[in-house]
Parts: structure tokens; sequence; C-alpha cells
């Protein structure tokens, strides 16, 4: 019943997980690391524009609302660098009105979670966001 859920990768791409919500950042990593997935984490959006840079993920996790620079910020500046730009961004967050959906999408976010997350959708979009990435 739960393998659906957790299908196994035969790659071990590595996800980059943006969140200043400790108990969110651990959830979601253990649900990505039984997964298959290589998990990095990173506390706000500074932290997110280093490791990026550095870790060079194949994709980014990434909240909206967080202290120091927020996710939309954070979204913008990964675009913009060349270092970073063509890593996909799926923003993750409890922000749900139209007009951050559309902003985080005219930003370059390759796609749109709504937090509290359906598991299988989580992994269903970061699969397809992966795949259009390798192809």
């Amino acid at each position: 019943m739960l393998s659906g859920i957790f299908e196994k990768q035969t790659k071990a791409e590595k996800i980059l997980v943006v969140d200043d919500e400790p108990d969110v950042v651990l959830v979601v990593s253990k649900i990505l690391k039984y997964s298959g997935y290589n998990v990095i984490t990173a506390g706000d959006g500074l932290q997110c524009l280093a490791k990026a840079e550095s870790e060079k993920p194949d994709l980014i996790l990434l909240d909206k609302k967080m202290p120091n620079m927020d996710g939309q910020t954070t979204l913008v500046k990964l675009q913009a660098s060349k270092k970073t730009e063509n890593i996909p961004v799926i923003m993750f967050t409890s922000c749900t009105n139209g007009e951050d959906i559309d902003g985080a999408q005219k930003a370059g976010a390759a796609e749109y979670v709504v937090k509290p997350f359906d598991r299988p959708v989580l992994l269903e979009k970061i699969s397809r966001v992966l795949k259009s990435k390798f192809k």
C-alpha cells in the first residue's frame, strides 16, 4: 500500500530543503531520504543561496515566509545568478492566495506545493520537476 508513496529512486538526486521551521525540515527530510533522495537543508534564504552555490542541488524546496530573506526574494536571486539559475525550485509554503502563486510562477518557480502537504503529491511534483530537468 505504501510502495507507491515511497518509490525508491535509481539516482540519488540532491534536494535542498529550505524552511525556518525545524519540524517541517525534519519531516520533509525523512520523507525524501526514505524515498531515495540526498537531502541538504537551510533555515533561511541567505543560507539557501550559499548552499545552492556550494552544494549544487538538483532541486530546491523553498518556503516563502522566512526570516532574513523571504522565499520570493530568494527565488529571484537564485534565478538571477549564473551559478544557480538552472536549479529548479518548488515553492513549499502555507501561502495559498492566487497572488502568491502567480508571483512565484512569474519569478521562475517550477511548481507550488501548499503546506500542510500531501506526501504523494509532494513526491510526484518533485519527480516531475526532476524528470523535466534531466530530459
